[in-house]
């Protein structure tokens, strides 16, 4: 119960304090019938050099993911679902590339702005740039259903193409028998993305990063090595022409699922193809 009156202040108070009229362009226009549509449709395909099981020792693996994001009026999507060594998901011949046969990871995070739905734009000298109303649900095809709840802010920074920062409370509907049926903790979510440099034949640098920080779970107490936090924040380097691009990318673990093992605490790193249609 305190999770949700929490979570419930911190979705009203940042829509009490900016909404002061000189921060708005007041617009009479129905935020509903103004249809403002985009986003982009992503594929890519990783080798991972060590792919982290906190119980085990990390091995390799293949991971191709499909992946949409895109804005409409007041509705904002993303979301994307990882397919683990897709070479050999129908085959019992021995692994090649990869050792996690037949994974899957998702999440899908729609949000809804709260501006829109008010009928206001904030301007666009702003710092802030929308107050959106969070969700996140995320999965995975062994024994994990989780949904988190709460708010986000995207802000308006010029060497940025985007920073979006989310705070939720996470619900554990299943987690590996820990703390299941009940709110556990909450996260923290930082994602941004900065276009490095662009050349004139139109080759593109881009670096993009996402941080999770999940803080104040409960002790299930029948799991062994748990922690009260979690960090992971993996940092993405590309060089691409008009949406192809080759990847490298380092996702740093600290108590990966709240363990404290020596596995939970390596570093990822992985090379990769991506193409972004973007429309």
């Amino acid at each position: 119960m305190k999770q949700i009156i929490i979570i419930v202040i911190l979705i009203i108070l940042p829509c009490v304090v900016f909404a002061q009229n000189n921060m708005f362009n007041n617009n009479t226009k129905n935020h509903f019938s103004n249809k403002d549509f985009y986003g982009s449709a992503d594929i890519s395909m990783d080798y991972k050099f060590n792919s982290i099981r906190p119980y085990e020792e990390s091995k390799p693996d293949t991971v191709t993911t499909l992946g949409l994001n895109l804005r409409y009026d007041y509705f904002d999507f993303s979301g994307y679902i990882d397919i683990h060594d897709i070479f050999y998901i129908y085959n019992d011949k021995p692994y090649v590339l990869g050792e996690i046969n037949n994974y899957l990871f998702g999440e899908i995070n729609p949000r809804i702005s709260l501006l829109a739905l008010a009928g206001q734009k904030l301007s666009g000298r702003n710092i802030f740039k929308d107050f959106l109303i969070a969700y996140n649900f995320t999965f995975d095809s062994d024994d994990l259903l989780q949904h988190y709840m709460g708010f986000g802010i995207d802000f308006n920074i010029p060497i940025l193409s985007y920073l979006k920062i989310n705070l939720y409370a996470r619900y554990n509907q299943a987690y590996y028998g820990r703390n299941e049926n009940s709110f556990d903790g909450f996260l923290l979510n930082i994602i941004y993305e900065v276009p490095v440099y662009t050349f004139s034949s139109g080759i593109e640098i881009v670096y993009s990063s996402w941080f999770k920080y999940i803080f104040a779970p409960s002790t299930s107490g029948n799991i062994e090595n748990e922690t009260d936090y979690s960090i992971q924040w993996k940092n993405t380097f590309k060089v691409g022409y008009k949406g192809f691009y080759l990847a490298y990318s380092y996702k740093h673990n600290t108590n990966y699922l709240e363990l404290n093992t020596r596995s939970a605490q390596e570093g990822e790193h992985s090379i990769g193809i991506y193409y972004s249609y973007r429309f």
